[in-house]
């Protein structure tokens, strides 16, 4: 499972890390004009050039209550004499306080370090927050246990030494540009967008005090886990029949209701070992019971790993479908398949 880097000796190394792996992959511009809700700075920043990622540090911050390491992050706009932040990952140093909302985590098993971010979306307008960003977003809340055995949630945003990383932090950025740049245009009302906003909430309260997170140390595809239910997304809204809509929740990948009733259920895994598929399973039984209807169940799960006979005989004797995806890296980009 993730355990959540407290030690601040522990966290100045993940920073150092985090740094270097950046500024390895993207080259430096200067001094540039940063705009941030307190005013502008001018700060070095590190980017591929327009419409790419910036991204700038500025070490440790003592004007603010909680001392941390200021990471932002932005979308370069050479026509702009001031670099926008789209969103700051920031780390607490002498604290753990979950009113910060980036993070270090570790993989008891292997030792691999992520960088974290708590989902919680700011931008001083309505509509973004983040209840919102997660059904925008599709990204899944892994837990992430502390040294007192309590959990709190985050999205993955990368591996900070794996060689995607930064393409990982890119993609995180612009889907908080994409989400934020949504909320403020006429879609969401079109959409039906605080609808599903609001079925979010709901199933979550549903659901509070249970554990819906991701306990398994098998980390390889979790990064990845909000691009394979996009897929699913797109796929499912591209075959939508009348009276049919799609949703998702923190402990519902995704779902379809017709009429109002849930006809259709998702669970994302990325892993196929018994305990994640004992879960799984566990899941799509439990969720489809909701109602007392007649529900589709669906587990998707990477297609290069083998499920083992008696599960195959149980999943297949429960009713539940199976979708393979696969995940495609072609030098340091990512690509998403679903078979």
């Amino acid at each position: 499972m993730l355990i959540l880097i407290e030690i601040t000796k522990d966290k100045k190394n993940a920073q150092s890390v985090l740094e270097k792996s950046i500024k390895s992959s993207l080259r430096c511009l200067g001094k540039k004009n940063v705009g941030h809700p307190g005013g502008n700075a001018d700060q070095t920043i590190y980017s591929n050039g327009n419409r790419l990622l910036w991204v700038a540090f500025g070490g440790l911050t003592y004007d603010q209550p909680t001392l941390r390491y200021w990471n932002a992050f932005g979308v370069y706009d050479s026509k702009n004499k001031a670099q926008n932040i789209t969103v700051e990952i920031n780390i607490p140093v002498d604290s753990n306080t979950a009113q910060v909302s980036g993070f270090f985590a570790k993989d008891s098993r292997t030792g691999d370090v992520f960088l974290m971010h708590s989902g919680r979306i700011g931008g001083g307008r309505p509509g973004i927050g983040k209840s919102a960003f997660l059904v925008w977003s599709k990204a899944n809340l892994v837990e992430v246990a502390d040294a007192q055995g309590q959990i709190r949630h985050g999205i993955i945003v990368g591996k900070i030494n794996q060689i995607d990383f930064v393409q990982n932090i890119e993609k995180f950025v612009l889907n908080v540009k994409k989400f934020k740049d949504y909320v403020i245009s006429d879609e969401v009302g079109r959409d039906g967008f605080n609808k599903k906003v609001q079925e979010f909430d709901r199933y979550n309260k549903e659901f509070s005090g249970k554990k819906w997170g991701e306990r398994s140390s098998e980390f390889e595809y979790i990064t990845y886990h909000g691009d394979i239910v996009q897929k699913i997304y797109e796929k499912r809204m591209g075959e939508l029949q009348k009276d049919e809509e799609v949703f998702n929740s923190v402990p519902i990948d995704l779902f379809v209701k017709k009429l109002g009733f849930i006809t259709e259920i998702y669970e994302v895994k990325t892993g196929v070992g018994r305990q994640i598929l004992y879960t799984a399973i566990g899941q799509l039984l439990t969720h489809s019971a909701i109602e007392g209807a007649e529900i589709k169940k669906f587990l998707v799960i990477p297609s290069a790993e083998k499920i083992p006979d008696d599960l195959i005989r149980a999943i297949s004797f429960l009713d539940i479908q199976i979708y393979f995806f696969k995940v495609i890296r072609v030098g340091s980009k990512t690509i998403i398949e679903l078979e």
